[in-house]
């Protein structure tokens, strides 16, 4: 009575592997449809290499992980609509189509080259990396991640390079995973990839200035400092990694003849930045050094003379000066002709002087304005119609009152 249980039982097992088995070839039948080179039955073909991979006694068989490789590089490639996730399969199938037996030979052998496992594995490498891009783009950062964290799995199998070729490597994605974790607002997350990327010695300077700008956000400016230093240790005329080191010297209350000293390097390095200049002037100025200040903005304003900050720094420089001038005549208690006419004369000369960078610098923000990217400045608009008074430009002046009177209505 036992020996007939067994046997049964025995029949029994072999009955299913042999149905689980049996679908493993309806797997390969269904995905061997095709009409003018198209398949014609791979949504059959998926149906039957799930089953036999979800059933313990395939699921670990070589010839299943053979055929669901091409199965699922074939859904990937021109099927895409029957799982979005597909790629995560077609990945992990060509990576056990790898596994070796006791002798290091590749176990799907019997069916398909190892060169031919290896281009598979590529394509699903590339196929991760862009179709993480379009994820990117339509803002499925979480997906996106997992995407490009999927790829570090084929770079070690990658023996010919090719996906280095692509562009498709480490120092790549850890900045793209680290793209795609600050909207999540992920800063472990974002550190981890950063860090990551730093220690595999990276060629990106922007991967330093991203460190620094996690440890600003979070108001750890020494870390932010020290991300930003080590950065330009290994990329000492990096002009990004200089203007990050010089404004968190500014916010950390370092000296103005220490930040001169930093733009003043920064600027034998790039001469054509205008922001540089426009920093050092006020650098100058906290320190009294009027005319540097002046030589400074009028080198930015050399570069670019659309420069809106410039052209407002520059009259205000003017301005300060008539005020601070027009205070010290107002004060004065001789009757000396010749003083009183230098007074007057050199009051009119800082007028003049201010008046073409104020005009601009209106010029610029009303246009600002009308786009809806900045406001009105009623006190430059003011300043522009008292020198337009003090210089008899009485139809010029009317211009500008008329406008103030017209914002302050609305």
């Amino acid at each position: 009575m036992r020996k007939i249980i067994l046997s049964l039982l025995i029949t029994s097992i072999s009955f299913v592997s042999f149905s689980q088995s049996k679908n493993v070839q309806n797997a390969y039948n269904a995905f061997r449809q095709e009409k003018d080179n198209v398949k014609t039955n791979i949504s059959e073909a998926k149906y039957f290499i799930d089953l036999a991979h979800q059933h313990e006694s395939t699921s670990n068989d070589p010839k299943m992980w053979n055929y669901r490789a091409k199965i699922y590089k074939e859904i990937i490639t021109n099927h895409s609509e029957l799982d979005e996730n597909a790629v995560f399969e077609a990945t992990e199938a060509h990576i056990r189509c790898l596994d070796r037996d006791k002798k290091g030979r590749i176990v799907v052998r019997k069916w398909t080259r190892e060169e031919e496992v290896l281009n598979g594995l590529v394509n699903c490498g590339i196929n991760l990396f862009n179709s993480g891009l379009v994820d990117y783009n339509n803002q499925n950062f979480a997906n996106a991640i997992k995407k490009w964290n999927e790829i570090f799995r084929i770079i070690p199998l990658d023996k010919d390079n090719l996906l280095k070729r692509q562009n498709i490597v480490a120092d790549v994605l850890y900045k793209n995973m680290y793209l795609a974790s600050v909207p999540l607002e992920d800063e472990k997350s974002q550190i981890e990839y950063l860090q990551k990327s730093i220690d595999l010695n990276t060629n990106d300077p922007e991967i330093y200035n991203y460190m620094s700008l996690v440890y600003l956000k979070k108001e750890e400016f020494q870390k932010a400092l020290n991300y930003i230093q080590q950065g330009l240790e290994k990329f000492p005329s990096e002009i990004n990694l200089i203007n990050q080191e010089i404004d968190l010297l500014m916010k950390m209350g370092s000296s103005s003849e220490d930040i001169i000293k930093k733009l003043t390097d920064a600027i034998d390095i790039d001469n054509s930045n205008e922001i540089l200049y426009i920093i050092r002037s006020q650098m100058f100025k906290e320190i009294g050094k009027i005319n540097e200040a002046e030589s400074d903005l009028l080198e930015a304003l050399d570069i670019n003379s659309e420069s809106i900050t410039a052209n407002n720094q520059l009259a205000g420089y003017y301005i300060d000066l008539y005020n601070e001038l027009n205070d010290e005549y107002k004060e004065y208690r001789g009757s000396s002709s010749s003083k009183i006419n230098s007074y007057k004369k050199e009051l009119v000369t800082l007028q003049k002087k201010a008046l073409p960078y104020l005009v601009k610098y209106v010029e610029l923000n009303q246009e600002q304005t009308e786009k809806g990217e900045s406001n009105y400045d009623i006190v430059s608009l003011d300043a522009l119609a008292q020198i337009y008074y003090n210089l008899d430009m009485i139809e010029e002046n009317k211009k500008i009152r008329d406008l103030i009177n017209k914002i302050r209505e609305n």
